[in-house]
């Protein structure tokens, strides 16, 4: 299901509407538990943006395209399926030097190798 608009500003700039989907045929609007990402931020497609809290569930919203996030509603606001929630400035390009946050992770398993090999 697609739920997202681009739209063209000054002719050069790409912007993608990211739009609340819908979590169910009954459910007619969401609260924004959470945001995953802070306005501004360059985001990637697919990454986890926002948590949407439903009368049934929560869910993640994943950004549709990489770019420049703008944040247009706020957490704890209620807001109607179908409604801009942010926006993706998809031509805006990835900052320098930016790391996945991958390496976290694969730093604290060099150091549980690092202190089995040291037991043995």
């Amino acid at each position: 299901m697609k739920h997202e608009t681009i739209k063209t500003l000054n002719k050069n700039k790409m912007i993608l509407e990211m739009k609340v989907p819908s979590p169910g045929e009954s459910i007619k609007e969401v609260e924004i538990a959470t945001w995953l990402v802070k306005d501004g931020d360059y985001v990637e497609k697919d990454q986890a943006i926002a948590e949407v809290d439903s009368d049934k569930a929560t869910l993640e919203l994943p950004a549709e395209m990489s770019g420049v996030i703008t944040l247009k509603a706020e957490e704890g606001d209620t807001v109607a399926v179908g409604a801009v929630v942010c926006l993706i400035d998809t031509d805006a390009a990835k900052p320098a030097g930016s790391a996945p946050a991958a390496p976290a992770s694969r730093s604290s398993k060099s150091r549980s190798t690092e202190s089995r090999g040291s037991k043995g």
